[in-house]
């Protein structure tokens, strides 16, 4: 049966899948035509040492003790180095917070502190293992890989991290009544009108060499399983997401049960209902990007475990990096001069070393005085935006995202302040579980920040509520705590703003300065390509110790 007015080509085959799939289906498709060359992926150790005695006879400050200070001081004391761990707070961990049960923060700008406090439910104590919620970082990408494979050098378990569960809801104020969709409808019936639109087309382009009438036929075939099409006489269409001839994909208001109860479909979103939501333009498909691509991971615990591994990572015999670490600390200058760098810190007192790691974010080591930074790289450092970024936490009286709405896992998104609420990928069927209630970045933090505890907690209790109905009496919600990274002190926000991307000249200059007087090595996620994620600082730190120790065995 013909469909098409003209044979469909190699081109227009591509350029159908590249408007459907994206580039990587397009790059698929070039290569399955032997269209591109084929490269290696090659694995290296991503957490080798540095060589053993390059840094015998050298000391090194180390200012931070985040992920990027503790990999580096490992580093350089196993490779011979003396070195001290200077922590402007009480605490290790950087970014990286994970709170318990009596765990507290202070915001710059508050005269008292938050404290974490969760409730007995059921047979799950406070103090129980699975009450935490991950204040910091929350999850690893399966390509992280210096991340994953220091996690197996540490000895840090880790368990899925379930970025969507496909009964994950939507809910946008100006769209549906401001009632909330699953992710599964308003995707099935996307992919369903868009795979009709595909279906439809009849000229897709000029073509080098057309598609064999075998191969349009398999196209087509696969438009039908993919988009859940069926033949209206000779065209394809969507017909919705209550086909009778084919299993139901978007779900069901009323499921199926005994052999007498059949259930009753979701009503298909039309094309315009779906575009009318928004998610298309971001949240839809946030799976898509590579970072969020499953399969992703989480420490058992809390994303702290990871920090807490380094902590006892032996570097001397009896010696481990914790011991390397002075708490309180905070740096005030640094100043070169012909035999190294001296340190100067809050209480007045001065470190003297042969290098410097600083991995201050890049507008707080802008600030830092003395002689160490000459103008042109302090404007630049200072140029680097640095996100806000908010998270709010509540304790669950019950599970009742499970038992309401069967999501296990996931985000739920919304168009609100709150933006998102994450769910617990553990413990399914557990009494409790801890809410992300509510993860905001950008300009949507800048405005959450500006709230008093209290309106914050307001407004993930009313961002909540639109998601799940009676959400503020299914919460603990006097137990719920909000937490402003731009407020936190020694802290300047988030993360850098994808600086390669978004600030290309700025990211440009300062990765190609070198290290400032060949005594002070910058470190830090804002300093590479994965700004935000924990890799970022990794890589960072490999860098500046490998620099560190190439410079010591050069007679640095």
């Amino acid at each position: 049966m013909a469909l098409r007015s003209r044979p469909l080509t190699r081109r227009g085959f591509i350029r159908g899948l590249a408007s459907l799939g994206g580039a990587g289906a397009a790059y698929s498709a070039l290569a399955a035509f032997d269209l591109m060359g084929r490269g290696a992926l090659a694995a290296g150790n991503t957490t080798a040492p540095l060589p053993s005695g390059s840094l015998q006879g050298k000391s090194v400050i180390v200012i931070g003790a985040g992920i990027a200070g503790l990999c580096s001081a490992m580093r350089l004391a196993r490779a011979g180095g003396e070195v001290t761990i200077l922590e402007a707070t009480d605490r290790p961990g950087g970014r990286s917070l994970t709170l318990r049960n009596g765990d507290s923060f202070r915001e710059w700008d508050w005269n008292s502190d938050t404290t974490m406090v969760f409730e007995q439910v059921g047979d799950v104590p406070p103090d129980d293992p699975d009450n935490y919620l991950n204040a910091g970082p929350g999850r690893i990408p399966q390509h992280h890989t210096r991340v994953l494979d220091y996690c197996r050098e540490l000895g840090v378990a880790l368990q899925p991290y379930l970025y969507m569960d496909k009964a994950n809801l939507m809910q946008n104020d100006h769209w549906n009544g401001g009632r909330p969709v699953q992710v599964r409808r308003l995707k099935n019936d996307l992919r369903g009108a868009l795979a009709e639109m595909l279906a439809k087309v009849a000229d897709q382009g000029a073509l080098d060499m057309p598609l064999s009438a075998g191969d349009t036929e398999a196209f087509l075939q696969m438009l039908t399983h993919f988009g859940q099409l069926t033949y209206d006489g000779a065209q394809l269409v969507y017909a919705g997401a209550e086909l009778k001839s084919d299993y139901v994909r978007a779900g069901y208001s009323v499921d199926p049960g005994d052999v007498r109860t059949p259930g009753r479909p979701w009503p298909t979103l039309s094309l315009d209902e779906v575009m009318a939501s928004d998610f298309w333009n971001s949240e839809m498909f946030n799976d898509l990007e590579y970072f969020w691509q499953t399969s992703l991971m989480q420490p058992v615990d809390g994303m702290d475990m990871i920090w807490k591994g380094f902590l006892e990572a032996e570097v001397a015999e009896g010696q481990t990096v914790g011991d390397l670490i002075v708490l309180e600390q905070p740096v005030q200058a640094i100043d070169l001069n012909d035999s190294g760098a001296t340190v100067r810190t809050g209480d007045g007192m001065s470190h003297s070393a042969d290098f410097v790691v600083a991995t201050l974010s890049a507008p707080l080591l802008a600030r830092l005085g003395g002689n160490f930074m000459d103008g042109v790289t302090r404007q630049i450092l200072s140029e680097v935006y640095i996100t806000p970024a908010c998270k709010v936490g509540f304790q669950g009286r019950s599970r009742f995202w499970e038992e309401e709405d069967r999501i296990y896992g996931g985000i739920s998104w919304t168009k609100g302040p709150i933006s998102q609420i994450w769910y617990p990928n553990y413990s399914f069927n557990s009494p409790t579980g801890v809410l992300t209630g509510a993860y905001n970045r950008g300009e949507d933090a800048a405005e959450f920040q500006a709230l008093t505890r209290d309106e914050r907690i307001e407004a993930a209790l009313a961002g909540g509520e639109k998601l799940h109905p009676g959400y503020r009496d299914k919460v603990f919600a006097g137990n719920g705590v909000s937490i402003a990274w731009a407020k936190i002190p020694y802290q300047a926000g988030g993360w850098a703003n994808e600086t390669a991307f978004s600030q290309p000249d700025v990211f440009a200059r300062m990765a190609a300065a070198d290290a400032i007087g060949n005594r002070v090595f910058m470190a830090g996620d804002w300093f590479s390509y994965w700004p935000g994620w924990q890799v970022g600082a990794l890589d960072s730190a490999h860098l500046a110790t490998d620099q560190i120790a190439r410079r010591a065995v050069s007679g640095g």
